[in-house]
Order: structure tokens, then sequence, then C-alpha cells
């Protein structure tokens, strides 16, 4: 392909898919390293890659500010003002989300070369002049991946996470008020969807497992979920909580610091992959050959008996699935995990 100038990348969320797209930037800047890459993404999530040494630009797409905007004209000039910031400024867009307001914001862009998924849900396969088709069973990283092979771009299958350089000096001293210099484990107890998320009962027990070997944990959660987690603080001064404590960033780092990574299908278990951690993922009503840490199936629990067909959305699901799941069989992985070295697949 005639080489781009300038290239934008739309992924505004969600925070997991976002941390499993940064192969884009990279195979990116590889294949045309003169090239200004920018990357639409949701305004809560800016940290998980604006430290990204791939990422010349973020753009932030304020998705909650833009609820209902055709009903004022403050809401219409939200949406002008977004529009702005991208309008013909692109040879290449990638729309690596394939949903509505993705195919509207790659249009939007006026991108000569617009590449998406032929299957873009909502319409969005409308906002694009080229449609690349996928086969299924693919996991997402290389699904979006195909994209790049639409565009003529080698893949680069590098999902390495940064930090941004100017918190560090912040979360170091939190971090230093919390622990000390002593190790610590991460847990991400949460999911937006209860039928990902093992029963709290039972991360509590991990937790006190976790302490009785002699490690400090750290509880991570978005800042409207820390009451709800407040009470892992009980558990005696080597437990701590960090959501409601600090940014975003603040979280990526815990898990870049962290001994062992323990989360449920969710956007830390996507981080931890990125930053080359031990972990342990757990998994019920979704694949984790599909949705779990890149080429990481070997560290994830999946639900023994789980219907066919089975999706996460179904409202009669609650956490059954993730019930099959037990505090042992979690302990032992962790246990295990623990017992190798960084780098080294258990």
């Amino acid at each position: 392909m005639n080489h781009p100038d300038r290239i934008l990348i739309v992924r505004p969320s969600a925070l997991g898919d976002v941390f499993r797209s940064v192969p884009l930037a990279v195979s990116i800047g590889r294949a045309f390293p003169e090239s200004s890459v920018d990357w639409v993404v949701q305004t809560e999530f800016v940290d998980a890659v604006r430290g990204h040494p791939s990422i010349d630009r973020i753009v932030a797409f304020p998705r909650n500010e833009l609820r209902g905007w055709w009903k004022s004209p403050s809401g219409w000039a939200r949406l002008r003002s977004f529009v702005s910031s991208i309008r013909g400024r692109y040879d290449l867009v990638l729309d690596a989300q394939g949903l509505g307001r993705s195919g509207f914001i790659s249009l939007a862009s006026g991108g000569l070369r617009r590449i998406g998924f032929a299957d873009a849900r909502e319409f969005g396969w409308l906002g694009l002049n080229e449609r690349v088709r996928t086969a299924a069973g693919l996991s997402a990283v290389d699904r979006m991946l195909e994209l790049l092979r639409g565009a003529g771009i080698e893949p680069v299958r590098d999902l390495s996470l940064y930090v941004p350089s100017d918190v560090e000096s912040d979360w170091s001293a939190w971090k230093s008020r919390a622990f000390g210099s002593a190790s610590f484990a991460v847990i991400a107890p949460t999911s937006r969807w209860h039928s990902k998320e093992w029963p709290l009962d039972r991360w509590t027990s991990l937790t006190r497992e976790l302490t009785a070997r002699g490690l400090n944990v750290l509880v991570l959660g978005s800042p409207q979920e820390r009451s709800r987690l407040a009470g892992f603080e009980s558990l005696g001064a080597d437990v701590r909580v960090l959501a409601g404590e600090g940014p975003l960033a603040w979280s990526m780092a815990a898990v870049r610091d962290a001994e062992l990574v323990v989360a449920n299908d969710s956007a830390m278990l996507h981080a931890a992959a990125g930053f080359g951690r031990r972990l342990v993922g757990l998994f019920g009503p979704t694949d984790p050959r599909v949705c779990g840490p890149y080429e990481r199936c070997e560290d994830c629990i999946r639900a023994d008996d789980v219907p066919e067909g089975v999706h996460y959305r179904q409202r009669d699901l609650g956490d059954r699935l993730m019930r099959q799941i037990s505090v042992e069989c979690v302990v032992a992985a962790c246990v295990d995990r623990l017992d190798a070295p960084l780098g080294v697949a258990r």
C-alpha cells in the first residue's frame, strides 16, 4: 500500500479490549516508522494507552458526555467538537471495535481508507470503505490482527503495556505506604457482568490463603466499586483496596509490580498478560480461547460444565457457572505459578 502519513486506530472501549488492541499500534509503527499514529479511546480509558511509545496522539472519546447529544444545543456542540478533533486528518483508519459508534467515528474522520470488520454490528460497517471478513472462533487479538492483513501490514504480536511515566512517583509513594517493600498479589474480584464473577466470599477465602503464605494482597476495582470491596480491608493490615484511590494508571502499575494477578474475565487479566505477569484467570460462560489473555490459556481455569450456546448476558444465568470453580482449585493454581519463575508457563 502507499505510505500513509497519518493513521487512526478506533478502539474506544471496553478497557480489556483496549489493552489487547495494542498490537495494532506496534504493527503500524514497525511498518511505517515515519507515520503518525493516533488512537480514539474512551475518556475514562486514556491511561491504558497514553504511555505507549507507538502512539503519537490520543483522541479522547467522551462517550458519557455524548449520551443524548441530540436533545440539546450543548450536546450538538460537544459532538461537533469531537468530530472536528478527527475530521480530515487521516490516510488510513482502522476500526477495531466493529460497532455503530466506531463506524460513525471512522466515517466522521473522513479517512481515505477506512478498514474494519465486514460483520460489524449496529450497521457499523456502513462507516467503512474496506471490509475484512474473519474466520469464526478466532481469539479477539487474532481477529483484530486480520485487519492489519487487510491493510497490507504485517502483524506483530506484541501486547506490551506501559504505565504513563507521570504517575510513577505518586504510585510508588502509595505503594510504599501500603506495603513498604513487601511483595504483593493483585486480585480483581469484580466484573461488569455478574455471570462472570466468582463469588465474593470465595475471593475472601482466597485472600486469606494468600496472606497465610506471606503475600500482601491488593484488591482492584473501579471507584464505583469501592464500597463493595471495602470489606476486604477488615481481613488484616496485609490487605489493601486500591479501588477509588487513584487513576487507572495506578491499577496498571499495581498489576505490573505484582507477584501474581488473579482475576475474572475482566480488563486486569489482559493487563497482566500485557505486563508479562504470573496470572490465574477465572472463566465461566466465556471461552478463554476467544476471550482470555492472549496465548495464556494454560493460566485459565474454566467451569467444568458449561452448556453449549450459553451466553454471559443471559438474565437467568447468575453466577452458577462460576460457582463450579472451587477455592482449592484456585489456590493450587496460585501456588503453582508462584513457584515458577516469571516467563515460565505452568
